[in-house]
């Protein structure tokens, strides 16, 4: 499994709408983008990143892996590691044990040394 290159913001595969993925009848991605997941995550932990969307690795597709703590303090072990193929958006309520979002920060591999407020 190669680490890929990082597209850096201002490349055009960040500025272009992602396609969907393409799933068998049992709603399994091709051998492909199952290389290209494996491809991912391997780039992720290289970059010691906790999220890394295709095309920030230059793929147009609509699927991104993460891998995030588990959000309890005392559990640092405890991980949320995944793949999410073609993602929907929608809003919700926000669960009222939800941290403080302007007490954070995060980056972005295709930002390079910035950090934004999440709030």
């Amino acid at each position: 499994m190669p680490v890929l290159p990082i597209c850096i913001v201002g490349e055009p595969v960040l500025h272009r709408p992602t396609e969907l993925v393409e799933l068998d009848d049992k709603g399994r991605p091709s051998d492909e983008i199952v290389t290209l997941l494996d491809d991912m995550y391997e780039t992720m932990d290289a970059a010691h990143g906790v999220g890394l969307a295709a095309n920030q690795v230059g793929v147009g597709k609509r699927l991104f892996v993460y891998d995030c703590p588990d959000g309890e303090a005392g559990r640092a072990s405890a991980r949320r590691r995944g793949e999410v193929i073609n993602p929907v958006l929608e809003t919700s309520e926000i669960p009222e044990t939800m941290p403080d979002p302007d007490d954070d920060e995060e980056g972005c591999l295709s930002v390079p040394g910035e950090q934004f407020p999440t709030g």
